[in-house]
């Protein structure tokens, strides 16, 4: 038999304070922000794996390996960093608003 004084509390937790509604909004603005930022990765990989595809295919069609493929693969990669930089570019110009 166990001791009643060993027995969890059945008392409800004390309740936190709840902020005055600007959690959504927290939220919200948080999501946008980051909203071109979720997609890079994907984008990225996929820029250099079209690049490396492409030469891949052009080596196959013309008896040309492995020229096209590091070819492709480094225009995948210049492009993808192109990418890179104009997205976090465009994402440092918004936050700094509007020049008076």
């Amino acid at each position: 038999m166990i001791p009643f004084g060993l027995l969890p509390s059945r008392e409800n937790p004390p309740e936190r304070p709840r902020a005055q509604g600007g959690d959504a909004r927290d939220w919200t603005r948080a999501l946008r922000e980051a909203a071109p930022l979720l997609g890079l990765g994907t984008t990225l990989a996929v820029t250099v794996l079209a690049g490396l595809g492409g030469g891949y295919w052009l080596d196959g069609r013309l008896g040309t390996r492995p020229v096209f493929l590091l070819l492709g693969g480094a225009f995948g990669l210049g492009a993808a960093l192109y990418y890179f930089v104009r997205t976090v570019a465009g994402l440092n110009g918004r936050k700094a608003g509007p020049k008076p």
